[in-house]
């Protein structure tokens, strides 16, 4: 790609040296001699203070929002990240029409059901690649830096995918990454809606806005070929908006029998949940899989219309889904000598914090005592709604820090414990010493469920970044007391 070609996706007249573009780049720092660097302007970071840092490094044009002038090319767009995302498809030869691209969309199971779908892959002898929240593996493994990554990241790790003649890539996308235009351009295969409940309001400031975000990928489905498909949980009350923003095939899963796939006859304990899987209202088998509770049911059925839509024979697909392995960080548990289980899992949103623990309320023999705290410099508005699900849903919760970032962490848990007038709680902010005082109070039978932080290895602590594992706290805790 040279200036010229750029301009021309961009829409603006260059006149001037046409050059050939060694690279694009977002970071100073990356902007290699005969580069191009687009200014974008982030949370933190405002990518036009950068820009003569990137002249120096050799940036041979510039691509920003602000009326500027320099010595070289200066492109002014209304919108940076959309242009980053056009010109980095361009760039990269529109990697995604040469892979099947599976995106996960929704508020809460993305993770899970990447990971399942990658699995079946596995099992099935078919190469495939995943990006997601906890990293990317196309090719390699990378470091996840966001859930979506951003659009220049996107199309290279495309491109890497159809550079190993991967057939499949499954990816999570995140509203962020909606509404930054990192997918713009992107043509996926399949899309996946899980559910939506509200999230993200502090960045998204409104439902609706939430709610349309999610629905931009599915109006954009039916516009490249006839065959994508659309993959829906229609028991979701907001599943009809997605089903009427596409013209792409429709495929539905639930636990009702209008469903395309529905699942019946639930039955969940801590190890194994079981249900009768449905497809075209024709009985297929009686499932029994290792992962826990109702929502657990829904990812798995998810996955089993995806392969549908591939032309894969569900009771094949069922004997995969049943005997994956535990994902890291989600409904984790371990059993202490004394009888007591403690629960570990990323649950971090109002809605996800009620599945669990109302799937846990079910089962309970003994007690449900709550670790939970709520991230920083976040959606505030959630806090309350976290705080009345715990204690109502459990009969002792310890309130205490989870990645509070810049904010005072007992301002966070007053915002927690404003959702409840229930007296069933303490408050220790430091995290690790609330998961022992939580072990050390249950008794045998006791259920200590720790949410928030599932798989993550650090906090975020007045913006530095320490090390901190729920899970390495648990055993160390467990180790101590010999239980």
């Amino acid at each position: 790609m040279n200036l010229v070609e750029m301009s021309d996706l961009l829409g603006i007249r260059f006149i001037g040296e046409n050059q050939v573009i060694s690279n694009l780049a977002y970071d100073s720092r990356e902007i290699e001699p005969g580069g191009v660097f687009f200014a974008i302007k982030g949370q933190d970071q405002d990518g036009h203070e950068y820009i003569e840092k990137a002249i120096q490094n050799g940036a041979i044009a510039i691509v920003g929002e602000e009326d500027l002038t320099f010595d070289i090319p200066y492109f002014q767009v209304f919108n940076t990240k959309k242009a980053l995302a056009v010109v980095s498809n361009e760039y990269y030869q529109t990697p995604s029409k040469d892979i099947n691209l599976v995106g996960v969309i929704g508020t809460n199971g993305k993770t899970t059901i990447t990971y399942l779908i990658q699995h079946v892959f596995e099992c099935l002898g078919v190469d495939s690649g995943l990006i997601g929240t906890n990293g990317s593996w196309v090719g390699q493994k990378k470091k996840a830096t966001h859930t979506t990554p951003m659009s220049l990241d996107l199309n290279d790790l495309l491109k890497e995918g159809v550079k190993h003649n991967l057939p499949y890539l499954v990816m999570e996308v995140s509203s962020h990454g909606i509404k930054e235009n990192r997918v713009d351009q992107i043509q996926f295969d399949r899309l996946i809606f899980t559910n939506i409940t509200p999230e993200h309001l502090d960045y998204h400031k409104t439902f609706e806005d939430y709610l349309f975000t999610k629905m931009r990928p599915f109006i954009q489905l039916s516009d490249y070929q006839e065959d994508k498909v659309a993959i829906i949980n229609c028991d979701d009350e907001h599943a009809d908006y997605f089903i009427g923003a596409t013209n792409g095939r429709i495929l539905t899963y639930g636990c009702k029998p209008h469903a395309d796939l529905f699942a019946k006859d639930i039955v969940y304990t801590l190890e194994r949940t079981e249900f009768s899987l449905y497809v075209k209202g024709e009985f297929v088998k009686r499932m029994s899989i290792p992962l826990f509770g109702k929502y657990n049911v829904y990812n798995a059925l998810s996955v089993l219309a995806y392969f549908y839509s591939l032309g894969y024979d569900p009771l094949k697909i069922v004997s995969f889904i049943e005997n994956v392995s535990s994902i890291e960080g989600r409904f984790e548990y371990l059993k202490t000598q004394d009888g007591v289980t403690v629960v570990i899992d990323y649950a971090h949103n109002p809605d996800a914090i009620f599945q669990v623990l109302t799937c846990l309320n079910v089962i309970a023999t003994g007690q449900i005592i709550t670790v939970l705290g709520a991230g920083g410099n976040r959606d505030k508005a959630k806090r309350k709604i976290m705080g009345k699900h715990a204690t109502r849903l459990s009969d002792h919760v310890f309130f205490t820090s989870d990645n509070p970032r810049n904010e005072d962490p007992l301002s966070i848990i007053y915002d927690l414990l404003s959702g409840t007038s229930s007296v069933n709680y303490t408050v220790i902010v430091d995290r690790a010493k609330a998961i022992e005082a939580a072990i050390k109070k249950a008794k045998p039978n006791d259920l200590v469920v720790v949410l928030g932080k599932g798989h993550e290895k650090t906090q975020n602590i007045n913006g530095k970044i320490v090390p901190f594992n729920d899970k390495i706290v648990v055993e160390e805790v467990i180790r101590k007391r010999g239980i």
